[in-house]
């Protein structure tokens, strides 16, 4: 009875056992363990990370225009293709270094079937077969242009399609016979016609379109059609299996964030011993900025106060035996915001009889 109870029990366990295993088999010529599965495009630390000190070892070309659609540090999470900018799926990955990534080296990862991912112990890049441009690990921060020049898009790249190809995009005109192309964004800022300066914020990233994950993909395209073109140029051995590409195109031979003055602030708060109920509020930023003070009364109530272009000051009247905190917001010209606070401020009851 005990032996047949326990074959009852192991085929059980077995019967359970086999939709877990279904579940976790991998499909043929996959080596088990060895790869993990993860999302694209990753949000996550793996990849090079593009932190405006990149070194290429090529000269820029005489035609470099360029600066980094954002400022700082930030995952390059899918690359441009040298063996075939054109989203077909060839079976290899060419980076601009030369390195190439293909079926039998990391992938393909089988819950993205058009691209070979690897994982964090190994190469940490994630290879998008076909891939034209670069994918940026933005989480809903701002975009910035790559270069001055003339919005010619600034809507949905198919009219009426909220889930179509890269959803939301901002095309920029340079006047070079390039354009710069911004996919996926949760806002727009700039309209079309709309003349924009480098550096300055066009909108935010976001997933709209066909994205899975929060982030900005950034390409350069020839204004006739004729194709992408990777602003990082060609420094592999050999000549350019991408025969249309225009060099490195980044000012300076690498990239580099624009070359502006950021808003940061600065308030502070203060309060004299002859009258405590008296407040100097002092705000600043290094960025021509445009300030908005605001209060906060100890309830947590926040009440706008004070508005400034540039830096300011204004005396605020507190009542006796409340206590207030103080916060400015910066915008700078080119659409970049800061915020900063001071210390709380409590003013004193003054008890009958003495002096105020």
């Amino acid at each position: 009875m005990r032996v047949f109870a326990f074959l009852i029990s192991l085929g059980c366990l077995l019967f359970f056992a086999l939709p877990a295993q279904a579940h976790s088999a991998l499909p043929p010529g996959h080596a088990p363990g060895k790869y993990t599965r993860w999302a694209y495009p990753s949000q996550i630390a793996y990849g090079p990370l593009e932190d405006g000190t990149a070194s290429l070892r090529e000269a820029a070309s005489p035609s470099a225009f360029m600066t980094l659609p954002f400022m700082g540090p930030h995952y390059i999470t899918s690359i441009f293709d040298h063996c075939g900018p054109n989203y077909n799926v060839s079976g290899r990955v060419c980076r601009y270094d030369g390195v190439v990534a293909s079926a039998r080296v990391g992938g393909p990862d089988p819950g993205f079937g058009a691209g070979y991912a690897q994982t964090p112990g190994l190469q940490d890049y994630l290879y998008y077969s076909g891939h034209d441009g670069y994918d940026y690990g933005l989480y809903y921060e701002p975009v910035a242009a790559a270069a001055p020049g003339r919005v010619i898009l600034a809507n949905w790249l198919v009219p009426g399609c909220h889930s179509c190809l890269s959803g939301q995009t901002v095309e920029i005109d340079h006047g070079n016979g390039l354009m710069s192309f911004y996919g996926h964004l949760g806002h727009i800022w700039v309209s079309k016609g709309q003349y924009v300066a480098r550096g300055q914020v066009i909108g935010i990233s976001g997933m709209t379109g066909t994205a899975t994950g929060p982030h900005l993909h950034f390409g350069l395209y020839y204004m006739n059609g004729n194709g992408p073109v990777d602003p990082y140029g060609w420094s592999g051995p050999g000549a350019d299996p991408y025969s249309r590409d225009l060099g490195d195109l980044w000012l300076g031979g690498a990239p580099r964030y624009a070359p502006i003055t950021m808003p940061k602030v600065t308030l502070t708060a203060t309060t004299t011993p002859d009258n405590p109920s008296t407040i100097h509020v002092v705000w600043t930023t290094p960025a021509t900025a445009k300030f908005t003070v605001y209060y906060v009364t100890q309830d947590g109530v926040r009440h706008s106060w004070h508005a400034s272009s540039g830096n300011g000051s204004a005396t605020f009247s507190g009542k006796a035996g409340q206590s207030y905190w103080f916060w400015a917001t910066a915008t700078s010209w080119l659409g970049w915001t800061d915020g900063g606070g001071s210390d709380v401020i409590s003013v004193p009851h003054v008890n009958h009889g003495e002096a105020a």
